[in-house]
C-alpha cells in the first residue's frame, strides 16, 4: 500500500493523542509503513473541528461526521465521541467500507456493543480498540511470560486503575457522569481498561460480585443545584475466570492522591509478576525456579528488546510515555490494515466482552448477587 488515509470523529482531548500517534508513527516506522495522511477531522461543533484539524495537522475539517465514515478519500475512521455514539458512527463507516478504530469502552450498552461487533464481522473490515494500556510493552512481556508458562497454573489477578480528579466536588458536570450517555462511571470508564487487561491476561471473565458507590450526588453546571450524578465514583468487585482463576477489579477516579494509578499482579503456581503504570518502564517479576537464599521479584526495565517497544528507545530504561502508547496502538490498527489482518487485537469481539462484565458488575452491584459473564472465546 503507498497510503492509509485517516478521519477522525471528534476534536476533544482524545484527538490530541491520535493525531500525534499518526503524526509521529512515521518517523519511527518510515521503512515498514505506508504514507500516512491525516485527511479530515469532523465534529458536530463546526469550529470545533476547525480549530482541531488546524491545532494537530488536519488537512481538512467538517460539522457532519458522515464526511468523515462515507468519503472516498477515507480508509480508517477513528471515533472518539462521547460512548453512546460509538455505534451509529462505527456501523455507518463500517457499511461503507470502512476499517474503524474505536475508543473505549466500546458503547454505552451491551446491546450497542452486541451492534459493533457484528457490524465488524459482517464488513470484513479491521477493527481495533483504543485499549491502549494493554498493548503496552510492560503488560505484552507479562502476557508472553503466562504464554511461556513462566507463572504455571494461573491462581489470581488483582488489579485497579484509581485517579483521582473527581474527588473534587466541585468538578463541572460533565457527559461522563449521565448513564445514558456513558453507560457507567468510574468502573466503566478507566475500569474497562484493568477489566481489559485482566482478561488479556487470564482469560475471560465468568462471573462477578460488585459494590458501587456515588461519593458526589451532583455537580455544578451553571445552575445553582447543579446535575445530578447518574454514575458510580467507585466500584469493586470480585471476579472469577473462566479458567477458575479468581481475582479482584477496582476503579475509582475521586481515590485521593492516586493520578494514573493502573496496577495488577498476577499470581500462578510457579512464579508472580506486578506492574504499575505510575512506573511503566518497569515489570516485576518472580520465579520460583530462583534458589530460595536469592530470590524475589526482580525488577526488569522495559527496552527495545521487549515487545512492541522496538519502534522506540532501544536502551533499556530510557523511558516510554503515554503519547507513545498511542502509538503502539496506531500502529497495531495500520499494520492489520496492511495486512488485512482480521484477528489484529484489542478488537470489537474483545471489547464486547469488556462491555459485559461492566454490565454485570453493574447489575450485581444493584441486585447484591453473582452475575454470569456469557462465553467468548475471544481471548
Amino acid at each position: 500500500m503507498e497510503r492509509i488515509r485517516f478521519g477522525i470523529v471528534g476534536s476533544g482531548y482524545m484527538a490530541k493523542l491520535h493525531s500525534l500517534a499518526l503524526r509521529n508513527i512515521g518517523a519511527y516506522l518510515w521503512q515498514k509503513l505506508p504514507r500516512i495522511e491525516m485527511v479530515r477531522m469532523a465534529d458536530i461543533v463546526p469550529e470545533a473541528a476547525k480549530e482541531g484539524a488546524e491545532r494537530w495537522g488536519w488537512r481538512n475539517h467538517s460539522g457532519d461526521w458522515k464526511d468523515v465514515t462515507r468519503a472516498d478519500d477515507i480508509d480508517i475512521v477513528i471515533v472518539i465521541t462521547p460512548n453512546d455514539s460509538h455505534a451509529e458512527i462505527a456501523i455507518d463507516a463500517f457499511n461503507h467500507g470502512k476499517h474503524v478504530f474505536c475508543e473505549k469502552p466500546l458503547a454505552n450498552t451491551v446491546a450497542a456493543a452486541q451492534r459493533m461487533a457484528d457490524a465488524a464481522q459482517t464488513s470484513g473490515k479491521v477493527n481495533i480498540v483504543n485499549f491502549s494500556y494493554r498493548t503496552w510493552p510492560g503488560v505484552e512481556l507479562a502476557r508472553q511470560l503466562i504464554r511461556d508458562g513462566e507463572l504455571g497454573e494461573l491462581l489470581h489477578f488483582e488489579g485497579r486503575f484509581f485517579q483521582d480528579y473527581a474527588a473534587d466536588p466541585d468538578l463541572p458536570f460533565s457527559w461522563r457522569f449521565d448513564k445514558e450517555i456513558a453507560g457507567g462511571g468510574a468502573f466503566g470508564d478507566i475500569g474497562s481498561h484493568v477489566t481489559d487487561i485482566a482478561c488479556a491476561l487470564m482469560g475471560p471473565v465468568g462471573s462477578i460480585a460488585a459494590r458501587s458507590r456515588r461519593l458526589h450526588e451532583r455537580r455544578p453546571v451553571g445552575t445553582p443545584d447543579g446535575q445530578p450524578v447518574t454514575v458510580d465514583d467507585l466500584t469493586t468487585a470480585l471476579v472469577e475466570f473462566s479458567n477458575g482463576a479468581l481475582g479482584a477489579i477496582h476503579a475509582s477516579w475521586a481515590a485521593t492522591g492516586h493520578k494514573s494509578d493502573l496496577s495488577f499482579s498476577v499470581t500462578g503456581t510457579k512464579g508472580s509478576l506486578a506492574f504499575s503504570w505510575e512506573r511503566n518502564n518497569e515489570l516485576h517479576f518472580f520465579s520460583g525456579a530462583d534458589p530460595q537464599r536469592t530470590g524475589g521479584f526482580r525488577r526488569i526495565m522495559l527496552g527495545g528488546i521487549h515487545p512492541e517497544a522496538d519502534p522506540f528507545w532501544y536502551a533499556q530504561g530510557q523511558g516510554l510515555g503515554y503519547g507513545e502508547a498511542f502509538v503502539v496502538t496506531a500502529r497495531r490498527a495500520i499494520e492489520a490494515v496492511m495486512r488485512n489482518a482480521l484477528d489484529a487485537t484489542p478488537n470489537f469481539q474483545q471489547a464486547l466482552h469488556v462491555n459485559r462484565v461492566i454490565a454485570g458488575a453493574y447489575q450485581s452491584a444493584d441486585e447484591g448477587r453473582w452475575v454470569a459473564i456469557p462465553e467468548t472465546d475471544a481471548f
